[in-house]
């Protein structure tokens, strides 16, 4: 199931996109052949302008995004299955054919095939996060404030009230202000000097007593800005806090729902397996041979895909080239050697297939005509594997 890359336009396209030139896309196609692949188109306008050539078949594209290249592989879903398995194999030769591309894209659907996708897949993915603006900005002068060091506040002098206005004294003579009068009743001590300025009984603030206030005043200020940003930090570990247990509950909730969803399609599953193994039993009893039909295998290592007729008697699984061979070409024995059975369409993109995973390591892909035949093999392999 070789392909034929002859066309000397195909390398022609493919070097000036390596060359940086304003080519940057080409695609090829079989142009109605079987095997022969051919230049289709070739552009500058990108991945945006390629799409716009695909058509439904199968399509083999090639483009340059910045300094790094991909290789797609389209295949239409109108492709019959034959096709899509030759497009298997022949997409690895256009790949060691373009050994610059940094990735390979198979899909089916020209929707996958969008800028972004294609720039995630090779990484040119732009730019940092765009900081959150809801944030809270990092304080400065308050934080600085409050990690500086604060004096040690003192007692506060108690400030005694203001004396009350009196009404001017009378006149005196100058003996009188130099030789005050003292009452015999009042003690000497009692008696204020002029010069004692200050004391708490003349009812005046010290400049120490004002310079303390200021400083309690600025201390009160900086309490009170790390009591709220105290505040601050709290309310907002709690949002977090919040957020994440949502988040939690939520991916818990996926994961349960997924769970569930998985253990009923395996059951359900199971349940079609069963009763496809007891109508092959049936099937045993009243025509005497096994399962039989036509299948397509993909045997392990090898690239080529061939359509057999099978028959599974027992716990071997013997391979005719048509429904008239006398005499198998191969016989695989199942009996307790299947490790692992499960569907295969989205690896292979080929409908209605599967694989068989050997416990000597062998993986052997196959697909089917129909669903029900699918489901017939897959069944028919269960039963010969536990027949062991």
């Amino acid at each position: 199931m070789s392909c034929d890359l002859t066309d000397p336009a195909i390398l022609e396209a493919y070097q000036d996109i390596l060359a940086g030139t304003p080519t940057n896309w080409l695609i090829l196609g079989y142009h109605d052949t079987r095997d022969k692949i051919s230049l289709y188109s070739k552009g500058t306008g990108g991945l945006d302008e390629l799409t716009t050539h695909l058509k439904e078949e199968v399509i083999y594209g090639f483009v340059r995004i910045e300094d790094r290249y991909a290789l797609l592989a389209y295949v239409s879903e109108q492709v019959s299955g034959l096709r899509r398995a030759r497009a298997l194999v022949h997409g690895k030769a256009i790949a060691a054919l373009f050994k610059a591309s940094n990735v390979q894209i198979n899909t089916s659907s020209i929707a996958e095939l969008t800028e972004d996708r294609v720039r995630a897949r090779l990484g040119l993915v732009e730019g940092p996060p765009t900081p959150d603006p809801s944030s809270p900005a990092t304080p400065s002068t308050p934080v600085q404030a409050a990690e500086a060091p604060v004096p040690a506040p003192r007692p506060a002098t108690p400030v005694s009230p203001p004396p009350a206005v009196a009404p001017a004294p009378a006149p005196v003579s100058i003996d009188t202000v130099m030789q005050p009068q003292i009452q015999p009743s009042q003690p000497q001590s009692e008696v204020s000097s002029p010069l004692r300025t200050g004391s708490p009984r003349s009812g005046l603030s010290t400049p120490r007593t004002e310079r303390q206030l200021e400083i309690e005043a600025a201390e009160r200020k900086v309490r009170e800005e790390m009591e709220r940003q105290k505040q601050a930090e709290v309310a907002k570990r709690q949002r977090e806090t919040q957020e994440r247990e949502a988040r939690e509950r939520e991916l818990f909730a996926q994961k349960q729902a997924l769970a569930l969803e998985r253990q009923r399609k395996e059951e359900s599953d199971r349940l079609a397996r069963e009763a496809m193994k007891k109508q092959l039993i049936e099937m045993e009893k009243l025509r005497g041979s096994g399962l039989s039909g036509y299948i397509t295998i993909q045997v392990a290592g090898s690239p080529f895909w061939k359509r057999r007729f099978y028959v599974m008697r027992g716990q071997v699984l013997s391979l005719f080239r048509d429904e008239n061979g006398r005499q198998p070409i191969s016989d695989m024995k199942l009996g307790g050697q299947v490790a692992h059975l499960a569907d295969a369409s989205l690896e292979v993109l080929i409908p209605n297939s599967f694989f068989v995973q050997l416990r000597n390591g062998q993986t052997h892909y196959f697909f089917s005509d129909t669903v029900k035949d699918k489901e017939m093999a897959m069944a028919g392999f269960m039963k010969c594997n536990e027949s062991a």
